[in-house]
């Protein structure tokens, strides 16, 4: 039986796993509150694998070991903004999305701001931010499909399909707990293969074949670093997905403490994913950064454990993309249909048109996927949107009690077009930070200017 047989056999089993795990969430969804809050049932455990389950999977797993190929040891600092943002939302958000119930972005800014233009457009903005970190997320299975030599299309199509599946069946009780079990296996495995990377001389191979650069921590210009860790770690202050996590656990003090844990514990984990993409990139020079970690697993590493390892980073990448569907449902259904477009629509209704709209955005998502050839540039592109358009607006709902919905739009909109001009090709210094200074300078501009209006209106 060849390696890849087996490979494919373990993943086969694990899936199916999954799937059984979430049916069990069905129970913890029986409606539309309970599917977005997983029926608060969320236990530090839980939530702390959740939180590194939304990022250990493709971003730090995939993702580190391309970005190791690429820039060596450097290639970290991904990995080290995601960990940053988890700090920046217990420390900053928290308490506050607990304590106030916030189920997604727009509860937070429709209670501050009592404008519904400002909620409807941070839910677009997020929405679509989100559908590019799945599209993300679907990069992986086109990986995976590539590298054993079948249609790469035909793996991003069925990633996309089992995503849709999973996330109707299970809620985000489902995603939580497929979370645990995918984190657990994925570290268990990355530390057994870097054990046997080691055994095998690995460090000396990587220390032999590989240019100085490659150890160096910051072997790249200011803006790639700040690309690579800034709006990552920017993101955990507008994480819808955090929102969600919070709302759904138990009590307090695990809403606070599950991020730091996640935190810590991503720290601690993320260079091992970036030295098997050196050691892969020491072994095979010439190969393709993008498939780098499926080259070492399937060519370098004993069959059981590399089809273990495939096999959960597969299913965290499908438990990723299940919560951000989830998510995106919650922003097209719940903040825009349900609260502004049929407040009277029942449980049936709001039931088939969250289907329906998993379904479109698994489309547009897989679109996107087919665009990239970068995994770790559509997600900073994907951060920066959100944190463009929504940070200033959603850090200042909480802590400027100055703040108009007046500025809230304008900083929206600033933010917003400075990404657009980027795109366009108008070049912006830091282009990934840096229209959070006109969106923050639009903010309190516009906020003092109609201080005196809103208060006539009261």
């Amino acid at each position: 039986m060849s390696n890849l047989t087996i490979v494919l056999i373990i993943l086969v089993i694990y899936m199916a796993l999954m799937v059984l795990i979430g049916l069990q969430g069905r129970k913890h969804s029986s409606n539309m509150q309970d599917f977005l809050t997983a029926g608060k049932q969320g236990t530090l455990l839980l939530v702390t694998g959740s939180y590194m389950g939304s990022h250990i999977g493709n971003g730090i797993v995939v993702g580190g070991a391309e970005y190791g190929a690429t820039y060596g040891i450097g290639g970290m600092w991904y990995g080290v903004g995601a960990a940053i943002s988890f700090y920046l939302f217990a420390i900053f958000m928290a308490r506050v999305v607990y304590r106030n119930n916030y189920v997604t972005l727009s509860d937070l800014l429709e209670q501050r701001y009592g404008d519904k233009m400002t909620s409807i457009a941070v839910a677009l903005l997020n929405a679509v931010s989100n559908i590019a970190v799945m599209a993300g997320q679907i990069m992986a299975g086109e990986r995976l499909f590539q590298y054993i030599g079948l249609n790469p299309l035909a793996g991003a199509i069925a990633t996309t399909t089992i995503v849709i599946i999973y996330s109707s069946l299970s809620g985000l009780w489902g995603v939580m707990m497929t979370d645990v079990i995918q984190v657990t296996v994925i570290v268990i495995s990355v530390i057994a293969t870097m054990i046997f990377i080691a055994t095998q001389g690995g460090f000396s191979i990587m220390a032999q074949n590989l240019p100085a650069t490659s150890f160096e921590m910051i072997p790249f210009d200011g803006e790639t670093f700040i690309m690579m860790l800034g709006p990552t770690a920017l993101f955990g202050l507008v994480s819808s997905t955090g929102f969600q996590r919070t709302v759904s656990c138990k009590k307090e003090k695990t809403a606070i403490l599950a991020p730091v844990l996640g935190a810590s514990l991503i720290l601690l984990f993320v260079p091992l994913p970036v030295m098997i993409g050196m050691y892969g990139k020491a072994l095979w020079p010439d190969a393709a950064s993008g498939t780098i970690i499926f080259q070492v697993l399937f060519e370098a590493m004993p069959p059981l454990l590399a089809g273990l390892l495939i096999a959960s980073i597969c299913a965290a990448v499908m438990s990723t993309s299940d919560g951000i569907l989830v998510t995106v449902t919650a922003n097209i259904v719940s903040d825009i249909y349900h609260k502004h477009i049929n407040p009277d629509a029942d449980e049936k209704s709001l039931g088939r048109l969250s289907r329906i709209s998993s379904v479109v955005i698994g489309i547009f998502a897989l679109i996107i996927a087919l665009q990239f050839s970068s995994l770790i540039s559509l997600l900073s592109l994907s951060y920066t949107l959100i944190t463009a358009g929504g940070l200033v607006m959603i850090v200042g709902a909480i802590f400027w009690k100055k703040a108009t919905r007046q500025g809230a739009l304008a900083s929206f909109i600033a933010g917003v077009a400075c990404v657009v001009i980027n795109k366009m090709g108008v070049s912006l210094p830091y282009a990934s930070v840096f229209p959070l200074i006109p969106s923050f300078l639009a903010y309190v501009i516009v906020s003092l200017m109609t201080q005196n209006k809103n208060a006539a209106a009261a």
